[in-house]
């Protein structure tokens, strides 16, 4: 207990002045003799004992009354607790109060009609009250007091070190610095809001005190101002950032530059690791987002708030009750490089907070090389019921610039308005060459037909006119079910594999010979080795799916559809294999023995995939073995493994905030500087190291587009790529109290959601909880019952209560 006034408990002195006036002034009686009196001095030691007992309870009640008034003076003060009564234990007073005078009434009932005189019954009424009044209070103080007292136990056992209103305080402010403190209310952001409120408590800091100003930046340092008008001038500094840091690890780090300035502090001080110069505090001013947060013990939180007992945390709510925010979130492109003449697709979700529906217009806009903006098609009406509704929108691709750059804007008045809108960015390639090799061209018909619907250049020949092509002109190599390739083929393919080409094997056919296939030069290459052909004899098998994030399965494990459709299909015989160690199985058949259907296998800069059945329509390699040509998801997966094996789908245009850049520089297009154009048109100079082969860029943190190029070079590499920030940052949903306890602990640990309590906290955070309206009432009551302790004292007995004098 601390007390802000503790020269005034030299009053408590005052409280023996009712004892020494009581001694000094009390009357001396004198002795007469009456013969009257002789009947009395019988009741005179009961009546004696009577007086003292009032004499001394009205004594107790002036001593308590003038040392209570002092204490009330000197205004202590407890540590910080919940020492009000819980709705059990008033219940549990009440009922012990009812309970204390139902007894006394009944008692006094009881025993009316067995008292015969007046003085015995008023004697005895007395002793009944006293002993029930003692007895409710034995009661009370068992059922109440001790529980109450075990549970502030522990704010009492470990009190904080001794502070006062006029102590220098060392306080770091940690303001949240995320995308969503622009959301703006009454023409303010929330992080102007956090800005007023953050200077006004500054202003209220005692002299010689000291504060630390940092938002959310990983990169920003905790570092104490000179002086208080430092830290004021550093708050207009402070800027959103795409990039926020958890505030689990903010305040990690603002609690370890309390723990490290203390020790400076003392060490400079000699005052010993006990005391301190200044009251340490730190506050969080924040919307109270749940996405600042981590959930669990983030970097050992909890275990450096054990270390640190005399530091007080207020968490100050700047967030508004209900707001209200409409965002467009979740873009993703049906493929990061495309080509002309295809349709880019746009999948994005429009989200709502308000519980009715809401309309809005979402535009596409292009951007070209120069910067200049054009709206692509009409703009989509779009209705937001049940909080979100999902929306594509599709862009013809032209060709006529080697990426198409833009972004898709949500037009709504909104508080927030930095999430309606979203960028994105896609790189256009040439039509793929491709080569379709087998012993019947006939055989290739199907798959040719596939893969012209997705833009490419086919040319199918015998495998007996294979050594009359240049296979370095060809982008992907199909061989479809070649029943004997000879061993130089086998070689020119590992050639061109090993070089960065794609090579895709149909194995579907009866023809084919395995032997032929297991020579030295094709099992360094194929992902697997035929070994004969098997019949699903009970039923037909059906296609099941590998690794979810395969960038051929990916598409298919996110559109239920697609995996619907691929799956309907049936397969009645397939060529079992043996699989070579180092590839991995992107697709089985279902039945026993879980047969490989598709594998893949990196060979140098190239992959290689393998298909076990057929992928043709001719009898004896196609409608006896599946029914696979037939489907749409046909279409799917051969444009899925075209992207795979040209290797369009591997180079990703589209990243978040903070996410390390990572861009692929060939060898023949190598360079020394480079130019980096950020968003806003300013640009940034670069190097490239020798030893390295791709441009590395952590520092793209402003969502936007950006483009890379050669400075000073005659290279002709050229990249470019979008960012935008978190689609997290457009959920508002606030963290309870609960959970942020859960995270920062319940111990020195204040939570203010209205920020005009914030002093008041404060207030109980350094000086304890004031009891000064606990001795006020203390001191009215015991006023009021001295007053009628006295007055009961001096007044006559009533007529009936009287001892009778008259003769019998």
């Amino acid at each position: 207990m601390t007390l802000i006034n503790s020269t005034v408990l030299l009053g408590l002195v005052l409280a023996a002045v009712p004892v020494i006036l009581h001694l000094v002034m009390r009357a001396k009686p004198k002795r007469i003799e009456f013969p009257a009196l002789r009947l009395l001095k019988a009741r005179r030691t009961s009546n004696s004992r009577r007086m003292q007992l009032r004499h001394f309870l009205l004594l107790l009640l002036r001593a308590l009354l003038i040392a209570v008034l002092v204490l009330a003076i000197a205004r202590p003060s407890l540590p910080a607790a919940n020492y009000g009564l819980r709705w059990w234990e008033w219940v549990a007073l009440a009922v012990t109060a009812f309970g204390s005078a139902a007894v006394y009434f009944w008692l006094v009932r009881k025993t009316k009609n067995a008292l015969t005189l007046s003085v015995d019954a008023m004697e005895r009424r007395n002793k009944m009250r006293l002993w029930c009044v003692l007895a409710g209070l034995m009661a009370a103080m068992i059922v109440v007091g001790v529980p109450w007292g075990v549970r502030v136990r522990a704010e009492l056992a470990s009190p904080r070190n001794d502070a006062a209103e006029n102590v220098p305080v060392a306080a770091v402010f940690l303001i949240d610095t995320s995308i969503s403190m622009k959301y703006r209310f009454e023409n303010k952001t929330r992080l102007e809001v956090a800005r007023s409120i953050t200077e006004e408590h500054l202003g209220r800091f005692p002299t010689n005190s000291r504060a630390a100003i940092s938002g959310l930046s990983p990169d920003e340092d905790i570092v104490f101002q000179a002086d208080l008008s430092g830290a004021a001038s550093r708050l207009e500094t402070l800027e959103t950032t795409a990039v926020p840091e958890s505030f689990n690890r903010r305040l990690k780090s603002a609690i370890q530059a309390q723990i490290d300035d203390r020790k400076r502090v003392q060490e400079e001080a000699g005052t010993g690791e006990s005391s301190d110069l200044f009251a340490r505090e730190i506050y969080i001013v924040t919307d109270f987002s749940k996405t600042a947060w981590r959930e669990g013990d983030e970097g050992g939180l909890a275990d450096l708030m054990q270390l640190a007992e005399w530091l007080q945390i207020y968490v100050v709510d700047v967030s508004l009750e209900q707001p209200v925010n409409m965002s467009l979130s979740n873009l993703t492109l049906s493929e990061e490089t495309s080509i002309a003449g295809r349709d880019l697709l746009l999948t994005m979700t429009v989200s709502s907070t308000s519980p009715v529906a809401a309309m809005s217009t979402v535009e596409t806009n292009l951007v070209d090389s120069s910067g200049v903006e054009a709206r692509f098609g009409a703009p989509q009406i779009v209705k937001v019921e049940n909080g979100s509704v999902q929306i594509q929108s599709a862009l013809r691709i032209t060709g006529s610039e080697p990426f198409v750059e833009g972004f898709v804007r949500l037009v709504h008045e909104d508080p927030l308005g930095d999430d309606n809108l979203r960028f994105f960015s896609c790189g256009v390639r040439p039509k793929p060459r491709v080569l379709l090799i087998s012993d019947r061209t006939e055989e290739c018909d199907r798959l040719r037909d596939a893969l012209e619907t997705q833009f490419a250049e086919c040319k199918a020949v015998a495998t007996a006119q294979v050594g009359q092509q240049t296979l370095a002109n060809y982008d992907v190599i199909c061989l479809v079910n070649c029943q004997r390739p000879d061993e130089s083929l086998w070689g020119n393919l590992r050639t061109f594999v090993t070089a960065g080409g794609g090579l895709f094997i149909v194995a579907g056919s009866n023809r084919i010979q395995p032997a032929a296939w297991a020579v030295p030069a094709a099992q360094s290459l194929l992902p697997a080795t035929p070994i004969r052909i098997t019949k699903f004899l009970n039923e037909p098998s059906q296609i099941r799916l590998g690794s979810e994030q395969h960038p051929i399965l990916r598409e298919f494990n996110q559109d239920e559809a697609a995996r619907v459709e691929l799956a309907a299909n049936l397969f009645d015989r397939c060529w079992a294999v043996d699989p070579a160690e180092d590839s991995i199985t992107l697709m089985t058949f279902s039945g026993p023995g879980d047969r490989p259907a598709l594998l893949e296998r990196k060979a140098g800069l190239g992959r290689c995939l393998m298909f076990t059945s057929a992928m043709d329509s001719l009898r004896d390699g196609g409608t006896q073995w599946n029914n696979l040509v037939t489907s749409w998801s046909f279409l799917m997966l051969t444009d899925k493994m075209l992207q795979h094996l040209t290797g369009a789908n591997s180079f990703k245009r589209n990243f978040i905030a903070g996410e390390a850049i990572d861009l692929p520089v060939p060898v023949s297009q190598r360079f020394e500087q480079y130019l980096l154009r950020r968003p806003g048109l300013r640009q940034t100079r670069g190097t490239l190291p020798a030893d390295e082969s791709s441009v590395l860029l952590v520092d793209a943190v402003d969502a936007g587009l950006y483009r890379v190029k050669p400075f000073e070079s005659q290279s002709p590499f050229d990249a470019a790529f979008a960012v935008n920030f978190r689609d997290e940052e457009s959920d508002l949903t606030k963290i309870p109290d609960e959970d942020l306890q859960k995270i920062i602990g319940v111990e020195h640990v204040a939570i203010v959601h209205n920020p005009s309590e914030l002093q008041r906290a404060v207030r109980v955070g350094r000086l304890g909880v004031e009891i000064f309206p606990v001795l006020m009432g203390l001191l009215i009551l015991l006023f009021c019952a001295e007053h009628l302790m006295a007055n009961y004292f001096y007044d006559e007995q009533p007529a009936e209560n009287r001892p009778s004098t008259q003769p019998a």
